[in-house]
């Protein structure tokens, strides 16, 4: 089976998959949508983190098709759309056994320890699908949406960390895919007046056709010199150090910040230690997300508009170019579709 592998910085690879035999309790899906993460980008332009097993298929937003199943999977049949989550836990370990097999350190990573899905075929080993990591697409719901089901996941569980009351004013820095999509989880959790900043211009009328409340040019604002204290909750969706730093002085005391982008290995901020204390500022992280959080937001798809962040399709021969495609100002969220 075809696929695409990245060995290096700017170094992606036609390669030839090639299965075991199909175990009795695993799976062979053909991709439908494949997204191109942000994480995916870095990890190209930049160069693959110690993290990634190389070569590597990369592509962990992704929905397919059941082409193949083992004799003793009974849940699934062959033509179901199902989505699969980014993290295959061990299920045995501390974190797993707490209920956090997001953070599980024997696991393996989907396009980064494990090939992804910018590939014809993939093979979904049985622990993914003992784990309950293969969830059906709920009726309705495009394949396309559906490949945006971990992005979704990843937000759910960042928002896990604290609670967004009704009635809350939100901040969202960063209006890209994460940004839009957390836009659309706070609103949902009954959040009452939300802002997001952001550079592009396409992304911040889709922001606001999405429903936030003001959809701010980051190029222009003085976020600190309007809103200083001002918000019960700001979520930082951009890797930008300064915007990071500078969010701590737009939460409110008692208020949660929360750190949610990827960062490069010793990435340091400045953080006032003395406004965490008198203000009793909380500060959260959130990485990946649990397999219950990703069974969550499958469920919830139907309520989220996911196809518009949609803005391009590429096929998987294309997808080098698709790469540059998503570097572009208009690009919002661009997909392989193998």
């Amino acid at each position: 089976m075809k696929a695409y592998a990245i060995y290096g910085k700017e170094d992606m690879r036609p390669l030839e998959l090639e299965f075991p035999p199909l175990e009795d309790q695993a799976l062979i899906i053909k991709p439908q949508a494949v997204g191109i993460c942000g994480s995916d980008l870095r990890q190209y332009f930049q160069g693959p983190s110690s993290r990634y097993k190389l070569p590597v298929v990369l592509g962990h937003e992704l929905s397919g098709e059941i082409v193949e199943i083992g004799s003793e999977v009974g849940v699934y049949t062959v033509g179901d759309l199902v989505t699969i989550a980014p993290v295959i836990p061990c299920m045995r370990c501390h974190a797993c056994s707490h209920g956090r097999d997001n953070l599980c350190e024997l696991s393996l990573i989907t396009g980064t320890s494990f090939d992804g899905g910018f590939a014809e075929a993939m093979y979904i080993p049985p622990q993914m699908v003992q784990a309950g990591g293969v969830v059906k697409v709920p009726k309705g719901v495009s394949y396309r949406a559906a490949a945006l089901t971990e992005l979704v996941s990843c937000c759910l569980h960042g928002l896990r960390q604290f609670k967004i009351d009704i009635g809350d004013k939100v901040l969202i820095i960063g209006d890209g895919p994460i940004g839009l999509v957390f836009l659309q989880l706070v609103m949902l959790m009954g959040a009452g007046y939300v802002v997001t900043t952001g550079r592009r211009a396409r992304r911040r009328d889709l922001a606001a056709e999405l429903g936030a409340d003001e959809a701010l040019d980051a190029n222009s604002v003085n976020l600190t010199e309007h809103y200083s204290g001002y918000f019960d909750s700001v979520i930082v969706a951009t890797s930008n150090i300064a915007a990071a730093e500078e969010a701590q002085a737009l939460v409110r005391p008692g208020g949660d910040l929360l750190l949610f982008s990827g960062y490069t290995p010793g990435t340091m901020m400045t953080l006032d230690i003395n406004a965490l204390h008198y203000k009793e500022l909380h500060l959260h992280g959130g990485v990946d997300s649990t397999i219950k959080d990703f069974r969550n937001s499958a469920d919830i798809l139907p309520q989220l508009r996911l196809d518009e962040l949609v803005s391009g399709s590429w096929p998987l021969d294309k997808i080098v170019e698709a790469f540059h495609a998503a570097r572009e100002k208009d690009a919002v969220k661009l997909v392989i579709e193998p």
